[in-house]
Formats: structure tokens, sequence, C-alpha cells
């Protein structure tokens, strides 16, 4: 801003601005430093000595990076003379900056966190205060954070994981500039260790269900749930909170698929009562095939519900949506029925990823029916091995590259033949066996791979 004459009389800056004060002969007699209150928008403005102008911009930057603190929601903002030295800005504890952190973090696209997920954050940085919290910000140095990695860690190698992260997304947080440009926190991220490796999952070596101990958890299950266990193995391999978040107008029972396209939680903070919610990701979100042994089971639920006006297909004994707890307490106690304790609601998605596979799927068509996007996840934590299936695969293999050697041959081909003979082994599983073998031999000859035949034909 200029004044009649050409003169400079304010300086406008990215946060406020500095404007003279001259009297009636235009001699700047002081300034005046000013910005709008994040609170109402009234000016705020201190006055300082004529070409003082340093002091001034000092003022303005001390003043924004008090606004940038309160607009993170670690202090709350009040106007100087309210405050009158009671605040120091460069005094920020890690437990203040930490607590702003959880009011402010959101998904990446924005949305609020899903309860639990807002929950676990909470005990993050409840771990986190425990150390650091009564500190300055500036006081948690690389040494500080150096000594707590290499110390004990009660909580176990996933709680300290997990802790690491949200150490370092803190404090990345505070490395970068505030509103309108204001300084941040601290220069440079303290935290320069490295991430912990994710610990091996118990749940890794829980083997999957087989039809027997499917069918027993079934039938252990309380009538008005038991289906749960069916749909979570068989179509989908559903997540707890999408089993619970299912509604009868996700089942197109005409065209044979269902949609799943919501989970269920406790709201925003996780107190009360349950509610339906998003999904877990963006991509959890997916139209399943309904298998056909499953349609007359769904038919007779859905015309056994108590309420048919609840669009619920699970309905809750009590609220308007049946809780997660509610199904998988159910399913601890089937668990001992089918004499399987080891058994996690989530091994059924497991099996169902496994089965489908084994049977056939590709890792594609794998990946489409959990609603996975990185196949790195299908793979790692939902495929499993399984024995029986690894052993047939390994004999057929060998059947097929020993297939030129004349004495491996008329024993594989004279083997099943004699037990079925004699009486010994298992007669439906030796004629299995022969008949992959002549499926082999055909195979073979077909291709031009006459080392088998020939044997066969000499005997």
């Amino acid at each position: 801003m200029v004044d009649r004459n050409g003169q400079k009389t304010s300086r406008r800056r990215s946060f406020g601005c500095i404007v003279e004060r001259k009297n009636r002969d235009g001699e700047v007699v002081g300034l005046i430093a000013r910005y709008a209150s994040p609170v109402d928008g009234r000016r705020v403005y201190q006055c300082f000595p004529a070409h003082s102008w340093r002091r001034a911009e000092d003022w303005l930057d001390t003043e924004r990076l008090y606004v940038d603190l309160h607009k993170r929601g670690i202090v709350e903002w009040m106007s100087p003379r309210e405050r009158d030295g009671k605040t120091d800005t460069h005094a920020v504890t890690f437990a203040s900056f930490a607590d702003g952190f959880i009011r402010r973090h959101r998904r990446k696209d924005g949305a609020d966190l899903q309860g639990s997920t807002k929950r676990n954050l909470r005990n993050d940085v409840r771990h986190l205060n425990e150390v650091f919290g009564d500190l300055a910000l500036t006081d948690v140095t690389e040494e500080r954070i150096h000594d707590w990695y290499y110390g004990e860690h009660p909580n176990g190698e996933w709680q300290f994981r997990s802790e690491c992260m949200r150490l370092k997304m803190i404090l990345r947080e505070a490395c970068s500039p505030g509103a309108k440009g204001a300084p941040p926190l601290l220069e440079s991220n303290p935290f320069t260790l490295p991430i912990p490796p994710e610990p091996v999952a118990e749940s890794l070596d829980i083997p999957p269900v087989t039809p027997g101990e499917l069918y027993r958890l079934y039938s252990a299950m309380p009538c008005y749930t038991r289906l749960s266990v069916y749909l979570a193995a068989c179509a989908g391999g559903m997540r707890i909170g999408e089993v619970c978040g299912l509604q009868d107008t996700d089942f197109d029972l005409e065209h044979g698929v269902l949609t799943i396209q919501r989970s269920v939680n406790r709201g925003s903070e996780d107190l009360g009562p349950t509610v339906t919610g998003r999904l877990k990701t963006t991509g959890s979100r997916r139209t399943v095939p309904i298998p056909e042994l499953l349609r007359p089971l769904i038919v007779a639920h859905l015309e056994s519900r108590r309420d048919p006006s609840n669009h619920m297909f699970f309905q809750a004994k009590i609220g308007d949506v049946i809780s997660q707890n509610t199904i998988r307490n159910q399913f601890m106690r089937a668990r001992k029925a089918a004499g399987r304790e080891d058994l996690q609601f989530r091994t059924l998605r497991v099996t169902h990823a496994t089965e489908l596979m084994l049977n056939g799927g590709s890792l594609k068509e794998t990946m489409d029916a959990l609603g996975h996007v990185r196949e790195q996840t299908t793979l790692k934590h939902y495929l499993r091995v399984v024995p029986e299936h690894q052993r047939d695969v390994s004999d057929r293999t060998a059947a097929y590259l020993l297939s030129a050697d004349p004495s491996l041959a008329l024993a594989s081909a004279s083997g099943p033949s004699a037990a079925v003979a004699d009486g010994s082994g298992d007669p439906l599983s030796s004629i299995v066996l022969l008949l992959g073998q002549v499926a082999d031999l055909l195979a073979g000859h077909a291709g031009g791979n006459h080392g088998l035949g020939e044997v066969v034909r000499s005997a």
C-alpha cells in the first residue's frame, strides 16, 4: 500500500500485514502489525515504534505459529491481552501435539477414521505418551528415540511396530509447514531408525477348516446366525464385519450373486450401538457368486427372520444391527463343538481363499473374491499349504517326470492294482490314482512321449 506521494505505508505478507502510522506532516510515527483472529475474524494487532519492521515481522511470525497450533488442535487460541505471556509456542509438548494429531488424522480420501481404527490410534499414542508425553517436542531427539527403540517392549512385537509407525508419522507432520506458511515445529524428523519388520502372525499356522469341521461349526451356531459360517467360507470369504452388515437387498438370487458393500462398527468414536458403515478399503466392495447349494438355505433364512420389514440379513435380538462381538462370541463357543479351538472367524476367509485356488481358481479370481488389490496380501496372509493336496501334486509330478524309467513305470502301474486286488489301502484312492496315470499315459502318447506307453505295451 502507498500514500498519495507514492510512499510505502504497509507491507503485505502471507500472514497478516504491517501498516505505517503517520502524522499530518507524513512522518512515520509508528507501526501496526495485524492479522485476523482464527476464532471470530476480528483484527488482532500490536503497535511498534517507527521503523521497527524487524520486531513487527517477528511478532507476526510468532503469532502465525500460534494460530497454526490452534488450527492443529494443539492449543486454544487467545488474544494477546488474554494470553499475557501464559502460552509459550516453542514449548509444545509431544503429548499435546500427538493429541492434536489424533483429532485431525483422516483417511487418505479425507474421510473420518472408523471407530476401531481411531481406537487403535489412541492406544498407540497412549503408549508413546508414557515415554515422550511430558517432553517438549523439540526434546524428542534421535538419542531419546534410539534408547526407546532398543529398550524393552512389554506390549509385544506387533504393538511396538505399530508404535514405531505412529511415532514416525507424528514427527513427520511436525516437520511440515503449517497454515499460511507457518514454520515447521521441527527442522528434521528425529526418527531415523527402520520400522521393525512385520512379526510372523500366529494365525498363519492355523490350518483351514475341513468339510466336517465346517458342518460342526454350522450346527453348533444359533439358528438365526448359523448361515454366517457357510457364507464366510463359501461366498466371498467375508470378514466378520461384512457378514454383520449384510442386508436382504444385497442378495440377487435371480442372477446368483451377492454384493458386499458395507460393514458395521460403533461409530467414529467407537462408542454407542452398532451401526452400518464403510468397508475396510475401497477395494473391499465386490460382487461374488452365490453357490447353488446355498440358495435354498438363504431363502429359508430370509423367510424365518423375526422382522421382515428390517432389511438386515442377520437380525440382532437387541438393537437394530447385530454386532461383531455377538457373532464372534457365538463362533468361539461353536469351535469347541467342532474340535478346533484354534479357529478364528478369519480362518473361514482363509479357507475360502485356499479352496478357491486348490479347485482351479486363478490368483486374480481369488483376489477379487476377497476384495484385495495387492497380490502380496492374498499370498502372504490368506493362502495355506494343504499337506494332502501337496502330496498328491508331488506324486503326480513325479509320475510324469519319471515316466521314461521302465522299472519305475512298471512299479507305478502295478502298485495300485495290486493294492485293490489284495484289499489293502483305500480302493477309491487307488482307482483315482490309476485313472490319473492312464490319463497321463494317453496324454504322453498323443504328444509323442512314448516312454511309458512302450513299457506298458511290452509288458
